[in-house]
């Protein structure tokens, strides 16, 4: 009797623990042209938190071509399914975080986010999702005088930068005040990114530029891999969406393209996951070993769990082959990543 208690104890605990995890779900419009009219292009699930079980449906607008993920989770929800470990899975979940380890570990993605603006004469530069504060104190190195706005105050500031914490459309800023804004995989994160856009266009002065990154949906990876981080992704975006977004911003669009150097890309997983599938795998569970951030030999050198010698092989074939592709797809615009550069209608570059 007591074993029954204990076993049926820890089933209610279980159960409440899962219902606990269930979000309200709401529909939206596009967040970019606010058209109603949208196709449905997959379903996803949140393969790398786990935060919920959930299944989430991205859409495509019939208008401006936005990938955008609706019904998803209330404004008010979406912070839960930002865990610590969100913050800090791009260095490892176990590793010592210094400033040190992180200019480092990021010394080849601090040098090509600089190389998108070096042909901007340095002056007053504001980095929105800063995060750890690495971006601005490598661009301070090179004479920017930088600001940052994080989100969230998980993230430590390592550097002393100026970083302010909180929403960004709720914080005051002097307008026409920055010479140049970045915002670095950012955006697709973003609730009502027109939003943003249009105070970001607020606070560039005249002539100052916009510059940043975002995942591409118009790619292998984003429209057959579905490899972005659902739900946090809240928005995929294409070529002739984001200029839309920044013209009615009050931006020109001086280049957008697609380079995979600064975040990398995972299509260097196409032969692995093939093979995977091949050999008896579910979606669901190749995608839950390419997402792993407890364990990330578990998609490239992993089967079922237990080392594989094959798999190894897939994944150097994947790394062999691949990464030339990924350069041509740059090249034709199919790139998993897009990035920008567009300055403020009414200065000497209108």
């Amino acid at each position: 009797m007591g074993l029954f208690c204990c076993y049926f104890i820890l089933k209610v605990k279980s159960w409440v623990t899962i219902l606990h995890n269930i979000f309200e779900l709401v529909d939206v419009n596009c967040p970019i042209c606010a058209s109603m009219q949208s196709n449905v292009l997959f379903s996803v699930k949140d393969y790398q938190h786990q935060v919920s079980q959930q299944v989430f449906f991205l859409k495509k607008c019939k208008n401006c071509g936005v990938g955008f993920v609706s019904p998803r989770p209330k404004e008010d929800d979406i912070s839960a399914f930002y865990s610590d470990e969100f913050y800090r899975s791009h260095e490892g979940l176990d590793a010592v975080q210094t400033a040190d380890s992180i200019l480092e570990s990021r010394k080849s993605q601090l040098a090509e986010k600089a190389k998108v603006i070096a042909n901007i004469l340095p002056g007053k530069l504001l980095d929105i999702g800063t995060q750890k504060g690495d971006f601005i104190y490598f661009m301070q190195k090179k004479g920017w005088q930088c600001e940052g706005i994080e989100f969230s105050d998980k993230p430590k500031n390592l550097f002393n930068m100026p970083i302010k914490y909180g929403e960004f459309s709720e914080i005051e800023f002097v307008t026409e005040s920055y010479d140049c804004i970045t915002i670095w995989a950012v955006l697709e994160h973003v609730y009502s990114p027109k939003n943003y856009v249009d105070k970001i266009g607020q606070l560039v002065k005249p002539g100052g530029s916009f510059v940043g990154l975002v995942t591409n949906l118009n790619s292998i990876q984003g429209r057959f891999f579905q490899t972005d981080d659902y739900p946090r992704h809240l928005t995929i975006f294409t070529k002739k969406s984001l200029s839309l977004l920044l013209v009615n911003a009050g931006f020109k669009v001086l280049r957008i393209w697609t380079d995979q150097r600064i975040f990398g890309s995972p299509l260097r997983g196409f032969f692995t996951y093939t093979m995977k599938r091949c050999l008896g795998y579910t979606r669901d569970e190749v995608m839950l070993e390419w997402h792993n951030i407890n364990d990330h030999l578990a998609f490239s050198c992993k089967f079922k769990g237990r080392p594989s010698s094959w798999v190894k092989w897939c994944s150097r074939i994947d790394n062999l082959l691949l990464g030339p592709i990924e350069k041509v797809l740059d090249k034709m615009g199919f790139g998993h990543l897009l990035l920008w550069e567009a300055v403020k209608i009414g200065g000497n570059n209108e």
